[in-house]
């Protein structure tokens, strides 16, 4: 699954395929509204009117403010992904979760993120007759 353009942001490495997104945060970020607002363009650049998934690749610690997940969601964006890899990151993404109102999913993984997203965007687009 090659990534079909790769951006390199000042907060961010992000990998944009067909039907779903991958971010990979640095180190340290402190992930508020510019970064948000930043990753909007994005979606709004390769994603404008189709439904696409989000994955975050958390390789790295950085913070967000947890109301950010409850207080703004993309029109296209059909469900988040978050691949841990430590027992640690888990938990943050266990508590993080509680503030998003949508499908949100963990996994230990990129692949198998991968793999959830495309199959959750085959049902959708079957559920809506595409």
């Amino acid at each position: 699954m090659t990534a079909i353009k790769k951006i390199s942001l000042d907060f961010a490495d992000i990998a944009v395929h067909e039907h779903y997104i991958i971010s990979t945060i640095h180190e340290g970020v402190t992930f508020g509204k510019a970064h948000l607002d930043a990753m909007f363009e994005v979606f709004n650049t390769y994603y404008k009117d189709r439904p696409f998934i989000s994955i975050a690749n958390r390789k790295f610690d950085y913070t967000i403010d947890p109301n950010m997940l409850s207080a703004r969601n993309h029109p296209d964006l059909l469900a988040i992904a978050i691949v841990y890899y430590t027992d640690a990151a888990k938990e943050i993404v266990q508590f993080e979760k509680k503030f998003y109102n949508g499908i949100y999913e963990m996994f230990d993984s990129l692949e198998k993120a991968q793999e959830w997203s495309l199959e959750l965007l085959e049902k959708h687009l079957k559920k809506a007759g595409l």
